[in-house]
């Protein structure tokens, strides 16, 4: 007897468990298929996407069509320059709507290559966007460079991972003496890209603190690299000079470069990064590098990249 009311135990708490477990299921189903507010979360969500790609609102043309009492259909109409990938934005825009149940189907007309994506929310189109190339319009596109600074020798994994972001990012070494950089040379040889800082004992700036001292060491550094690069910053006119008149090494200018690092923060860090924008010509960081800093890069770069970043190997000087 004890051992049937046991089973009818079991099989009640199967039973509630079940339910449980449907009327969950149904509430997040709903939750679901409900993300999407208003219309002008979609509205917003759209101009998130567009200020993403660095579209101005030069670029954008509203039109409405009514469909009923209740319901207007907005239209964007966008003007491109050729160079600017449609595919790459649809993308972006479906990986922002999909979570709120908004599909995202298009169509291509060749041979302009112009692209309508439609914004379908439970069965209707709710807005669309007709991106068009302007042969007229030039893409913009502001050239920045990165540059990774270290202390000593990186570890391996370290190298890496810059290698691994698939962009011409410099490693820069700081060292005190020209042995330093030669048998720094030796044991990265898989790795092109690398600078030189020169410091003083003190792990200043040899070249700000000492020139006569810099310029000796800059010598030996020739003798032994002479294809070696040298970090420089904003100097004198006369250190320029003096340092023209003793060697033919290369110099990469990092006169106006954003120094970035850990201790900021990310959030200032990212801010950093921005700043990067707004230099249509040429913008340079150099960035205090550890696993950390490797990483808040490599998740900001596709937002840069995304807003019309191109990442270039830094500015060279040969005095």
């Amino acid at each position: 007897m004890k051992e049937q009311k046991k089973k009818r135990l079991i099989a009640l708490l199967l039973l509630v468990s079940c339910v449980i477990s449907g009327i969950m299921l149904f509430a997040t189903s709903e939750e679901g298929a409900q993300r999407l507010r208003t219309l002008a979360q979609a509205d917003s969500l759209i101009k998130q996407e567009l200020a993403a790609f660095n579209i101005s609102d030069e670029q954008i043309l509203l039109s409405a069509t009514r469909i009923d009492s209740n319901f207007s259909r907005k239209t964007y109409h966008i003007g491109l320059p050729y160079q600017f990938s449609k595919t790459q934005f649809h993308a972006e825009l479906n990986n922002r709507l999909h979570k709120y149940g908004v599909g995202t189907p298009a169509k291509v007309t060749f041979p302009e290559r112009n692209v309508d994506i439609h914004l379908l929310y439970r069965g209707t189109v709710i807005r669309t966007l007709a991106m068009q190339t302007d042969p007229e319009m030039v893409l913009k596109r502001n050239r920045i460079s990165l540059l990774f600074v270290f202390d000593g020798r990186p570890d391996t994994e370290l190298i890496n991972q810059i290698a691994s972001l698939g962009e011409p990012i410099p490693v820069v070494i700081k060292i005190k003496n020209p042995l330093q950089a030669n048998e720094i040379r030796k044991e990265l040889t898989n790795y092109k890209r690398l600078i030189f800082w020169l410091e003083d004992r003190d792990g200043e700036d040899l070249i700000r603190t000492s020139t006569p001292a810099a310029t000796a060491k800059l010598k030996q550094i020739e003798e032994v690299l002479p294809s070696a690069h040298i970090l420089q910053f904003q100097y004198p006119q006369k250190t320029r000079r003096k340092i023209a008149g003793q060697t033919d090494l290369t110099f990469i200018d990092a006169a106006d470069a954003l120094m970035l690092h850990q201790e900021v923060g990310k959030g200032a860090f990212f801010e950093e990064l921005h700043k990067l924008q707004a230099n249509r010509n040429h913008s340079v960081a150099v960035i205090t590098g550890n696993e950390t800093t490797i990483s808040w890069l490599a998740e900001k770069l596709p937002e840069l990249k995304k807003a019309g970043a191109t990442v270039v190997p830094p500015p060279q000087t040969n005095y």
